[in-house]
């Protein structure tokens, strides 16, 4: 009898110990500082369309965030909170602070239920500096989602193929504003070492942009990177369509359409040299809108329109240890199209809001980031 009971206690501390080597705790943190200046940002601090870097003549924080992560067999959770302008400008007000926090269980080998709130599952490129060869994120990537608050149902195959399938409270929502939820899905294929693909898609009954109340909105996205020993190359493609079922009304007449190719250089372990040219077109105002104040005597008048816009960036960055970048880039953005109506002198930023693009804008930006991650194990 004690020979079992010795047998028994032995083989499962052997199972909770195989249990606790293949769980792990992970911490991080990402700290992103910055100086900007742009062309005609004297009359206003604050400029419309960009979040990094936002702020005219300014030394700021792009963010700072701090993770906690739990990774095991059968249940995971992971939490991050952030503040800086990123969260400033682009989050809602009642969440600002989380950048995300779910937590999951495992279905089955590779299948995967998280709920909670989570980093946008449609796009390009992310939405922080650190992810992307360039710091300067696009306006394709600005006037997209940046979250979602709903649930993930995820899985891995052994060759390399990652789905995903997402419902969702609604379009950068963390709590919805009307009766109806949205759908999402993901697939992602790592082809070789050096090729990635991606395709992904919201679907539902959404609120945004400057026309729509509760339109139906199809947004999706597609994109792929390719890796060489010294070069990098992205290329992306968003498409989104809407149109407002309360009122009967068709398909809007113009699609939104935002584009981008980025290629990089790297010169040595240090040095390294990016291009990107951006396409962002939303004349039907689907999920954005300009809004310019027209200077009439005594009073300003808001005029709102869509935009057609875009540009190239350059950057030239700086890698002194792992983890760790300095960047000087410069942007350039035309809007051809600007103004429609109204020479571009009786157009005039609003203090309270921020100034916009008019007919081109000219960034320099300096950015300086670094992040660390550290993993612990738990031990036998």
């Amino acid at each position: 009898m004690r020979t079992l009971i010795l047998i028994t206690l032995l083989s499962t501390t052997k199972l909770l110990a195989q249990e606790a080597d293949s769980s792990m705790v992970s911490f991080g943190a990402y700290a992103d500082g910055y100086y900007s200046w742009y062309s005609n940002g004297d009359q206003t601090i604050y400029q419309e369309s960009d979040v990094i870097g936002a702020f005219h003549n300014n030394f700021g924080l792009n963010v700072a965030q701090f993770t906690g992560s739990y990774e095991g067999d059968r249940a995971r959770g992971v939490a991050t909170i952030h503040a800086g302008d990123i969260p400033a400008i682009a989050w809602g007000n009642d969440y600002r602070f989380i950048q995300e926090a779910n937590a999951g269980v495992r279905i089955a080998q590779g299948l995967w239920l998280d709920v909670g709130f989570f980093k946008i599952h449609v796009g390009t490129e992310s939405f922080l500096p650190r992810d992307n060869m360039l710091s300067i994120v696009t306006l394709g990537t600005f006037y997209g989602p940046f979250y979602q608050g709903g649930a993930r149902l995820s899985y891995d195959t052994k060759s390399d193929w990652h789905f995903e399938l997402h419902a969702i409270n609604g379009y950068n929502l963390h709590i919805d504003n009307n009766e109806y939820k949205s759908y999402g899905s993901l697939i992602a294929k790592q082809w070789t070492d050096n090729i990635y693909t991606s395709y992904s898609n919201l679907v539902g009954q959404e609120r945004i942009g400057g026309t729509t109340d509760d339109s139906y909105l199809v947004y999706q996205n597609i994109y792929a990177n390719l890796e060489g020993e010294r070069w990098s190359l992205q290329a992306g493609l968003d498409v989104a369509s809407s149109f407002d079922w309360r009122v009967m009304n068709d398909w809007e007449q113009d699609l939104l359409i935002a584009a981008l190719v980025t290629a990089q250089y790297r010169w040595d372990e240090h040095w390294a040299t990016t291009l990107r040219f951006e396409l962002f077109s939303d004349e039907s105002q689907i999920n954005s809108f300009q809004t310019h104040y027209l200077d009439a005597g005594n009073m300003v008048v808001p005029v709102q329109d869509g935009m057609t816009v875009f540009g190239p960036t350059a950057g030239i960055a700086y890698t002194p240890v792992s983890g760790s970048f300095l960047r000087l880039e410069s942007r350039y953005l035309m809007d051809p199209d600007f103004p429609s109506a109204q020479h571009a002198s009786d157009f005039s930023p609003d203090p309270a809001l921020g100034n916009p693009m008019l007919e081109n804008r000219l960034q320099f930006l300096l950015t300086a980031g670094f992040y660390f991650d550290k993993t612990f194990k738990f031990a036998r």
